[in-house]
């Protein structure tokens, strides 16, 4: 599915997006999808998500951490932008920016209205 909107900036040179988006996108890309699909651009870091549990969340955290403090532009992007994304942007917010998850999701929310809360997801990755 096409989005009218794009990518979102959640706060200063980071993104959360969908796989159109990550196709034009002029910085560095993560993928937080499981299989790279057709059309993944071939310079994405492949970071599926939940693959070793939090750990996964914690490393995808720390490379956007780093790239961001390089005044590097980051787009974090799944399928839709909608639900895996947003979620693992939420972890980093939390984990590497002292923000609540529910302050964390708000923000997101307000960039970007189509984000669907899923942070339960958390609640089965005990690791």
């Amino acid at each position: 599915m096409l989005l009218p909107w794009g990518a979102s900036e959640i706060i200063a040179n980071l993104y959360v997006g969908d796989l159109q988006d990550a196709r034009k996108f002029d910085g560095i890309i993560i993928s937080v999808l499981t299989d790279v699909p057709a059309g993944e651009p071939a310079r994405s870091i492949q970071m599926p998500f939940l693959a070793n549990g939090r750990a996964s969340l914690d490393s995808t955290a720390a490379v956007i951490d780093a790239a961001l403090a390089l005044n590097q532009r980051v787009l974090v992007h799944c399928e839709e932008g909608s639900e895996r994304a947003p979620l693992v942007v939420a972890w980093f917010l939390n984990r590497r920016r002292g923000m609540s998850i529910n302050d964390a999701y708000k923000l997101l929310i307000t960039k970007r209205p189509i984000i669907r809360d899923r942070r339960k997801w958390l609640g089965i990755y005990n690791r």
